[in-house]
């Protein structure tokens, strides 16, 4: 017990200098606080602890089970893990399984995606993201070197992130906004490598045109643009639509 109080003392001390590398295939927690800028090792898991209060106690390590339960009073916990930057409130590191629970205001940064929710299992070995209570997820497109555009929307209650966000698994009161229509469901599966989306229990599916599709499933062929309806279903279509 006074170890992880003297810990979390020494460690809101100095939480403003550095960062805390939590290397996955190192037997040891590390405290660096000028090496985690220039270390380029894509194994290593960085965090990075933001407080107003630098005295106060941010989070208390276990050294021997490689367990660390950050929570920074008036601040944040950032972490830095190959390509993503990971924010939340709180966060529970387990480094032998290689995963984090993060809570609280939980924010995913890449490249191509931004994502939202009130909780997250991150699997750094898998790769493989988890979001749990009111998820939000924009994917972007990149056109030439540097502009981008908005490819995909999703709100879900809970979501599932892989493959560097080409699949996507998405559950409870489900919304895409995809650039040539909109739907509603309860689940969704949307495969970027196999383009293709598929909408599922109470499928509502509007096109940019105005035409509407409803069934208890729905197939979406990316790259043609093609919806296949199974189960019960209702269609408009807009007259002179082509007009």
């Amino acid at each position: 017990m006074r170890l992880s109080k003297r810990l979390g003392r020494v460690l809101g001390g100095m939480l403003l200098a550095g960062a805390l590398i939590l290397g996955a295939s190192s037997q040891n927690l590390i405290w660096a606080a000028e090496e985690a800028e220039g270390s380029k090792d894509r194994d290593t898991v960085k965090v990075i602890i933001h407080t107003e209060q630098p005295d106060a106690e941010v989070g208390v390590f276990q050294l021997e089970k490689k367990v660390a339960v950050i929570e920074p009073a008036h601040g944040y916990v950032e972490v830095l893990a190959r390509d993503s930057r990971l924010t939340a409130a709180k966060l529970i590191y387990n480094q032998e399984e290689d995963a984090a629970q993060l809570s609280g205001d939980v924010a995913v940064t890449r490249k191509d995606l931004d994502a939202q929710a009130d909780s997250m299992l991150a699997d750094f070995a898998q790769e493989t993201y988890t979001l749990d209570g009111n998820v939000y997820l924009k994917q972007w497109e990149t056109e030439g070197e540097e502009e981008q555009t908005v490819k995909l929307e999703v709100w879900s209650q809970w979501m599932e992130i892989q493959e560097e966000g080409q699949r996507l698994h998405a559950r409870g009161d489900v919304r895409v906004i995809e650039t040539e229509w909109k739907a509603w469901a309860d689940e969704l599966e949307y495969d970027d490598k196999q383009e293709l989306a598929v909408l599922m229990g109470n499928v509502r599916l509007e096109t940019n045109d105005g035409n509407v599709l409803t069934g208890t499933k729905v197939v979406i062929n990316l790259s043609t643009d093609e919806a296949t309806v199974y189960g019960p279903t209702y269609a408009e279509f807009l007259l002179g639509g082509d007009e």
